[in-house]
């Protein structure tokens, strides 16, 4: 599963919802709307938007963060942070899929127990939106993948060119932000990350 992480400020265009679209005409799995430093208003504007665009072209799309917006949205998929996952257990009731960003091998195990559905965990190298963090590499992947029960995707400097070795640990998929955010014709390089995805079965 290849699951795209938005962040409009690193968007090769200038209008962002046209980088959205081209990729989501490449077809990820799916789109996580990832932009928390605007208000819950510009949030939904957006999250309606991306809603859109990845229905029209068949992809998955997940809220981040915004409760009150993955209610609008309605489609039973949010993306939590562990804290607030943990703040609004009871709240998550009417969502099918809820994918939860781990940073710890506890973290994961904790949230697995009390009712995420999938698990996000990183970041496995430095990445650009964690500067100066180091990775916390493959062999602590594995052992997630292997405490957990649900599926884990990793993120945090994921590249086609490291995306084979990631997959080898266990996970079933990845998640990559910078890469698709910054480029200028995202399908071919989405075709090639397939690919590679294919070899490993996923």
């Amino acid at each position: 599963m290849i699951i795209v992480i938005t962040d409009r400020k690193i968007s090769a265009r200038r209008d962002f919802l046209e980088q959205i679209e081209l990729i989501a005409e490449a077809k990820p799995d799916m789109i996580i709307l990832r932009e928390k430093d605007v208000s819950e208003q510009e949030y939904k504007y957006l999250a309606i938007e991306c809603a859109r665009l990845c229905s029209y072209h068949n992809v998955k799309f997940c809220v981040n963060s915004f409760i009150k917006t993955a209610k609008t949205i309605n489609n039973g998929r949010i993306q939590l942070s562990f804290g607030s996952f943990i703040s609004h257990l009871n709240e998550l009731g009417a969502y099918e899929e809820i994918w939860v960003s781990v940073h710890t091998p506890d973290e994961a195990a904790d949230a697995d127990a009390l009712g995420a559905t999938h698990l996000i965990y990183g970041n496995i190298f430095e990445t650009s939106c964690k500067p100066g963090t180091e990775g916390k590499g493959l062999d602590e992947l594995e052992r997630v993948c292997r405490r957990v029960h649900v599926p884990v995707y990793a993120v945090g400097g994921i590249t086609p060119m490291n995306t084979e070795m990631v997959l080898r640990t266990g996970c079933k998929g990845v998640c990559l932000r910078s890469f698709f955010m910054k480029c200028e014709d995202p399908l071919p390089e989405m075709r090639s990350l397939k690919r590679i995805l294919s070899s490993q079965g996923k």
